[in-house]
């Protein structure tokens, strides 16, 4: 039973939830909802050609199923700011992941083409409100902890991305259908969900005038969000083009382009894990110099040199850049003291996952008329505006915070 203070008041349940053991039990389960959140993701986007040959999908119908869940998640992350400003992320949390596996087994038991149209909507808007319940959780725990944390928690879901692909490969291997494995997953995180909730932390209370009033985000909080913008816009660009690069400059066999894409994704994971050391030694505006300066390296050692060795490296050497820009990022707007984490979050989570949607896209577009080389330039160009503005407006930001 707690003790009294000399004052003879009890310690408040806040003070008794924010202790060292609660706090490192809440960061451990948060770690497995990054996880079960990349999870997710990663058994739908593996199983994507197999629901395509399902469903006889040509490629444009099946842009409007990839559309279908874009559009869930940036209608529902807006909403899931505000319910993370009224109830607390704890409760989005818990709420969204169990959302999440019920939406897995609709795509895994549709039917007809229409009904896994209205599912893959559905999943979009309950990633989304994983997405910021999630990254709120981990600005609770990061402030709890009072360093960087942030990065190790986004290499969490890289993992669980990685584990999903794997899996998938694995089961379909052995002969499970995909309707068995997105059940399967479905039920695994709806018990991780059960299971690590109620270790998830409470949100500091906001004043109550601050939960009846909606408010737009600030101006420097837009210049955070439009530099998530970028860093998305550049990592999904790379994740989606590095592998064609490969095959179709350096003409390289398909086993050998995938090789690209998997030095990207490993140095971003592995970035993100030793991430928080580096921004705790140096800084958060040097580690955005520093990105911005690996993302422009190692694209001109990939783009100028289109040898096998060059290019794995040059796009290892730019993952790593791109690996701790989102993670700084998130952690500064989940800090924004006008909002607070959820719709900060919300805020720069949908304007990058615009960003992350585009990028793919812009860059195929550009590589019709000028070539793929001269299209993936566009992404070392916004590596020199990230290294030589980024660190202004994280500067910026918290200028604004201290006169506030």
């Amino acid at each position: 039973m707690p003790k009294p203070s000399r004052s003879g008041k009890l310690p408040s349940f806040e003070a008794l939830e924010h202790t060292a053991p609660s706090v490192h039990a809440a960061r451990r389960a948060n770690y497995i909802m990054f996880f079960v959140d990349g999870l997710g993701f990663g058994i739908w986007a593996a199983h994507i050609p197999a629901f395509k040959q399902k469903f006889h999908l040509s490629d444009s119908s099946l842009s409007i199923v990839l559309l279908a869940v874009a559009a869930g998640s940036i209608v529902s992350m807006p909403l899931a700011g505000q319910a993370v400003r009224h109830y607390g992320s704890k409760y989005c949390i818990a709420v969204s992941v169990a959302c999440l596996a019920f939406c897995l087994v609709c795509i895994a038991l549709a039917p007809a083409l229409i009904l896994f149209v209205v599912a893959a909507l559905l999943f979009g808007a309950a990633k989304g409100g994983v997405d910021v319940g999630i990254n709120a959780q981990a600005v609770v725990v990061e402030k709890c902890y009072g360093r960087p944390i942030m990065s190790s928690f986004q290499a969490l879901w890289s993992v669980g991305g990685l584990a999903g692909g794997f899996l998938t490969s694995a089961t379909l291997g052995l002969g499970f259908t995909p309707a068995m494995n997105l059940v399967g997953v479905a039920s695994l995180i709806l018990l991780l969900d059960l299971l690590n909730y109620s270790y998830l932390m409470r949100d500091a209370s906001p004043p109550e005038e601050g939960r009846k009033r909606f408010r737009l985000p600030g101006k420097a909080l837009l210049y955070v969000a439009v530099f998530t913008f970028i860093a998305l816009f550049s990592e999904g660009a790379l994740q989606d083009w590095a592998a064609v690069y490969m095959r179709q400059v350096v003409a390289v066999p398909v086993s050998i382009a995938a090789v690209g894409y998997a030095g990207y994704s490993t140095s971003m994971a592995l970035g993100r894990f030793v991430g928080d050391r580096v921004v705790a030694f140096f800084g958060e505006r040097f580690v955005m110099r520093l990105s911005g300066a690996l993302i422009i390296v190692g694209l001109v050692v990939a783009l100028l040199v289109p040898s096998p060795i060059f290019a794995i490296a040059g796009f290892a050497v730019a993952g790593l850049g791109n690996s701790n820009l989102v993670p700084i990022l998130f952690s500064a707007a989940g800090r924004d003291p006008d909002l607070g984490p959820g719709p900060g979050i919300a805020a720069v989570t949908t304007l990058g996952f615009c960003g992350f949607l585009i990028g793919p896209a812009v860059i195929g577009l550009m590589s019709k008329f000028f070539g793929l080389p001269v299209a993936l330039s566009l992404v070392a160009i916004l590596g020199l505006i990230t290294a030589v503005c980024g660190p202004a407006a994280i500067e910026s930001y918290v200028l604004s915070k201290a006169e506030i």
